[in-house]
């Protein structure tokens, strides 16, 4: 049974428009229905989006359902949480601050939290808002307790106690950019501490009731009963699961609200209502230690979208996803989409909805691509380490294709360069003609690199993995890792009853290198041959140590 869609459209304006004005938010309704048209339906979950330009409202409309067990569908009033889409709320606290007088961007971080341990730089407020801070983000650091998110209740005493437990960082201070939500919970106590008053109070009193965001509120407590909030769900094998957040960690994510309330706020931020340091200051991005410009500012993205100057961001969390987004030279044109289901496209959606608009914009340029069918992919093939991360990208040839293992076909350009979905890396080839590494440039300008770790999987003897059981130490999350061979492969535990297998990837030189659970393990070995110490690397921790216990 398909459901009807919700249009909520503002009978005073409709009364007032002209018939072109009126066919044309016909036509776009007609183009939202098509963009979300998967998620019309009563048996699953959905997203709402609203649409504004000029500082006037064009749409808000709703599809799928906010409970599915209840068949209450979603309707443009429906609150569904923010995601990462929160961090430019936290960082209008800061600014309010800095407005106030009572702090400097450029402030040392200490002098607000002098739990951070003292590093070769310091970290300072500007450091925190941008991810450039080098410090590891939360998420991992629970997750490698035993304790990923959704497993037990993680509060922001908690979580703060844990990011200033940490005595190294990703990399020097202000060198990388290297997304983290731990800069913003961290924002959230400085915040307090500088006001005076409770995160939420702050932000309700200055931010949210001046600006009319009268659906919008922090998920402070997960237990509190909020009327109108959409389940989350994420689909497993035997259907749709309730994913739901529960913690009461906010500040990085953690906010609950509709999309007309985002669509007041990006008319608050193009007016510059908070006041004009505020509105320059968060679209303000930030410059690496390098020189080089990134796109993130202040808990906002400033890039372009085919042409347009875009001040956008997406968030996901748990079974929530979502994106938001504005275009000045637009007329001011926002974009608000919300979903309560995880994985939810939102930011596609929400560029379709822009194409839909703007029927003048330049079409994406094909790539000048061939199959690798035919074209000689043994140099190509092999093992390949991020320098940064550690994390491995694996290529094998397939039915007489290049094709990432775990990932989509690679395509070669007719200038060399490697293509494996939207990702473009630049071959660096040995005198032998192998490929020893691969160059990948970023949007900000930086540039990556995959070396060469090996040709291919190595198969450990059952020596070799014997030599690599043991315990080990870290205290910087307090844990003790249990490394044990269990049935022929290798088993690593923080914490009685979670267990992780280990695969073996390569062995070079004296590391010995896994992958589990999707992350990096290594274990270094001494001279002597036997471990030291055991690694783990992710996105968003680079290099983490523990040290094997005699």
């Amino acid at each position: 049974m398909r459901r009807r869609t919700v249009a909520l459209l503002m009978p005073t304006l409709l009364v007032a428009l002209p018939a072109a004005a009126h066919a044309q938010r016909t036509d776009l309704a007609t183009a939202a229905d098509k963009v979300f048209a998967q998620w019309n339906s009563t048996q699953g979950p959905g997203c709402a989006v609203g649409v504004a330009q000029g500082g006037k409202t064009l749409l808000t409309r709703a599809y799928g359902m906010a409970d599915i067990a209840q068949g209450i569908a979603i309707n443009p009033g429906t609150i569904l949480e923010s995601g990462s889409v929160a961090k430019q709320f936290t960082s209008t606290a800061v600014l309010l601050l800095m407005q106030d007088g009572k702090l400097a961007l450029d402030d040392d971080a200490r002098k607000y939290l002098p739990e951070l341990p003292v590093y070769s730089r310091p970290i300072t407020v500007r450091h925190l808002l941008t991810h450039t801070s080098g410090l590891r983000d939360w998420s991992n650091l629970v997750a490698w307790q035993g304790w990923p998110r959704g497993t037990r209740v993680h509060t922001q005493s908690d979580v703060f106690d844990l990011i200033t437990r940490q005595q190294t960082l990703n990399y020097p201070v202000g060198d990388f950019y290297s997304y983290t939500n731990s800069g913003f919970l961290l924002l959230r106590t400085l915040v307090e501490r500088v006001s005076g008053m409770p995160f939420p109070a702050f932000t309700e009193s200055r931010i949210f009731r001046p600006l009319g965001l009268t659906q919008t509120r922090w998920r402070d407590d997960f237990t509190r009963i909020v009327p109108g909030l959409a389940q989350a769900y994420a689909r497993q094998s035997d259907g749709w699961h309730i994913d739901m957040p529960n913690d009461n960690v906010i500040a990085a994510g953690g906010l609950l609200t509709t999309v007309a309330d985002w669509l007041r706020w990006n008319d608050a931020l193009t007016a510059k209502t908070l006041g004009a340091a505020w509105g320059d200051s968060i679209t303000q991005r930030m410059k690496l230690t390098s020189g080089v410009e990134i796109q993130y500012a202040l808990g906002l993205v400033v890039t372009r979208y085919r042409g347009l100057r875009e001040i956008s961001h997406s968030g996901s969390t748990a079974g929530y996803s979502t994106f938001l987004a504005r275009y000045p030279e637009q007329d001011n044109l926002s974009v608000a989409v919300m979903c309560n289901a995880a994985g939810a496209p939102a930011t596609a959606h929400a560029h379709g909805i822009v194409d839909a608009i703007v029927s003048d914009l330049p079409r994406a340029v094909a790539a000048d691509t061939t199959s690798a069918v035919g074209v000689d992919v043994a140099p190509f093939v092999g093992i390949y380490r991020d320098t940064r991360t550690n994390t491995t990208m694996e290529l094998a040839r397939a039915d007489a294709q290049l094709r990432r293992v775990g990932g989509p076909v690679a395509r070669l350009l007719s200038n060399g360069v490697l293509q494996i979905g939207t990702t473009r890396m630049r071959p660096l080839r040995s005198a032998d003609g192998r490929v020893r590494s691969l160059k990948q440039a970023t949007s900000d300008g930086d540039s990556l690199e995959f070396v060469r770790a090996a040709d291919g999987r190595w198969t450990p003897t059952a020596a070799d993995l014997a030599s690599l059981a043991g315990t080990y130490r870290n205290d910087e999350i307090g844990a003790l890792f249990d490394v044990r061979v269990v049935g022929g492969s290798l088993t690593i535990s923080p914490r009685t009853g979670v267990v992780e297998t280990a695969t073996p990837l390569y062995r070079a030189g004296r590391r010995d290198a896994f992958t589990s659970d999707g992350n990096a393990v290594w274990f270094e070995r001494g001279a002597n041959g036997r471990a030291t110490s055991m690694h783990m690397g992710a996105g968003r921790v680079w290099d983490f140590v523990s040290v094997r216990v005699p």
